[in-house]
């Protein structure tokens, strides 16, 4: 990508001698100036047709500054890219693997976005000047950011090694802007690091900063993420700090903190008795979602859910939109209060999921921190019921020949209660596909029964060539999704140990019903 980059930046440049105006533009977002240190300004759009080119301008202000452009594209997509002229038509640079920094003197700019492959997607454009002022090794040395009004970035170093970097900065008087109730806090790097960071806040009774908050490795990869819920007028500091053993330093590393709208769950629901209703979407769905937050001191939120006829139930913790990933435990109750099922990381990241069999009645779900790291934890609850085909395992089925054939609907989920049992014990099962399908298959505990054994998963084409297996994707159970095509598959499970004995299921749905 960054042979094509640079190519293609210099086709740009080269353009750009011999008289060619890039600077035909129907319309330019004005992005705003740069007249004070430590100012962010963002914008998102959307190339709707191959070869678009989106114009933004900013200025700026005063002194000569150092300003970093970021450009990413939607998904995985790296084709995005942010090309930076002068007020003049006169080309200057263009971002390398989504990012620029570059020196800037007075005056007024303008950025192009384009896809390099000529892509039609969605993607967000950052420029920013916050770069970090040495020394700021203390609270009193700390980089003033001023008030937090909006998104605000900062790039700053780690070195030399054992350096730490203080920020200081404000809640507005009346509180943060629109919606907004907590800020989001986060390290981020392109060239890898591992940091460790600490909010202090500023106390009248103790007349100085005390620290209220600390984060290691919740963010991406090794990187800090933290959530607070201020007050209007709360004054912070943010210090942040290399964790890697050995110590070798950080030469370029991002914060950035993010105003975020929470959406609370209604307290108190600590218990069964106090549980909150979940209510279907939309009349005839079979979805119901709930958004909630785990506050200091709320160690549990309980949610009722009514099943009118029997159905496969499959109940998962997500992130709230913006708010990051975090670390809960899901608990399934029946009425009359026995656990039924419990799970801590079998969702995506570090979230919780439960698949189970259930029949009509009322059903309590419990939503728990798993980890006492973060005091914030919002997260969003999902309840999907499906069409459920619930058969028996019939043994013996430990080989291809002797494999155990079964029949899945689109739509539906077919649910295979199996039990892998004397030392060795195989369990193989034939499935034909009419059409082809995206199918998510998975082990998990049996019904009535929150155990974690360890599975492996495999699934072969009609030749017995392995397309995929998995180990530990669902906690110790295992889970694939794959696309299929059209044709007969094996799906064998075993034990990892393999002189385990335990019951199981075996849970085959397509990607549309895994909610």
């Amino acid at each position: 990508m960054r042979d094509r980059t640079l190519k293609a930046a210099g086709i740009t440049a080269m353009l750009v001698a011999l008289g060619f105006s890039l600077m035909v533009v129907a319309e330019t977002a004005v992005l705003g100036s740069f007249e004070n240190p430590f100012t962010t300004l963002f914008a998102s759009g959307e190339l709707a047709y191959p070869g678009e080119l989106d114009w933004y301008t900013f200025d700026v202000v005063g002194d000569a500054m150092t300003v970093r452009l970021q450009a990413e594209g939607s998904g995985s997509d790296g084709s995005i890219r942010a090309l930076l002229f002068g007020d003049d038509e006169t080309y200057i640079d263009s971002t390398q693997s989504g990012y620029l920094t570059v020196p800037l003197v007075p005056g007024a700019y303008r950025i192009r976005v384009d896809s390099l492959d000529s892509a039609v997607q969605s993607y967000s454009l950052v420029v920013f000047n916050g770069m970090e002022v040495e020394s700021n090794d203390g609270v009193i040395e700390s980089n003033d950011l001023g008030y937090i009004e909006g998104p605000t970035r900062l790039a700053a170093s780690l070195l030399p090694v054992g350096d730490a970097d203080f920020f200081r900065f404000d809640v507005p008087q009346d509180g943060l802007a629109g919606d907004a109730n907590a800020l989001l806090i986060e390290t981020s790097g392109r060239m890898g690091g591992d940091t460790a960071i600490t909010l202090y806040r500023f106390s009248d009774i103790e007349d100085r900063y005390m620290p209220i908050l600390f984060d290691d490795d919740s963010g991406e990869e090794v990187w800090s993420q933290l959530l607070a819920h201020p007050e209007p007028g709360d004054r912070f500091v943010l210090r942040a700090e290399e964790t890697y053993y050995p110590l070798v330093g950080i030469d370029d590393y991002e914060i950035a903190i993010t105003p975020i709208t929470l959406v609370m769950d209604a307290e108190p629901n600590n218990t069964s008795a106090q549980a909150i209703d979940l209510i279907s979407e939309s009349p005839g769905s079979a979805s119901r979602r709930a958004d909630g937050v785990l506050a200091s001191g709320d160690t549990v939120d309980f949610f009722r859910i009514v099943i009118g006829s029997s159905a496969l139930i499959q109940i998962a913790t997500d992130p709230q939109s913006n708010a990051g990933d975090y670390d809960t435990l899901i608990t399934l109750y029946a009425a009359n209060g026995d656990r039924l099922a419990q799970n801590d990381n079998g969702g995506a990241s570090s979230w919780s999921r439960i698949a189970m069999a259930l029949d009509a009645g009322d059903y309590y779900i419990a939503v728990e921190r798993a980890t006492y790291g973060a005091v914030l934890i919002p997260y969003r609850l999902s309840v999907n019921a499906l069409a459920m085909n619930l058969v028996a395992e019939t043994e013996p089925n430990d080989t291809d020949e002797m494999a155990e054939t079964i029949t899945w609907t689109g739509g539906e989920a077919l649910m295979i209660e199996a039990t892998i049992g004397v030392d060795g014990d195989v369990d193989s099962f034939r499935l034909v596909l009419a059409e082809d399908a995206t199918l998510v298959v998975e082990t998990g505990p049996a019904a009535g029964l929150a155990d974690e054994f360890d599975t492996t998963l495999s699934i072969y084409d009609v030749d017995l060539w392995e397309i995929a297996s998995n180990d530990d994707a669902n906690g110790t159970w295992s889970r694939i999704e794959e696309t299929l095509a059209a044709g007969t598959y094996y799906i064998v499970v075993e034990s990892f140990f393999g002189d385990e004995s335990f019951a199981y299921t075996l849970l085959i749905t397509d990607e549309g019903g895994t909610d």
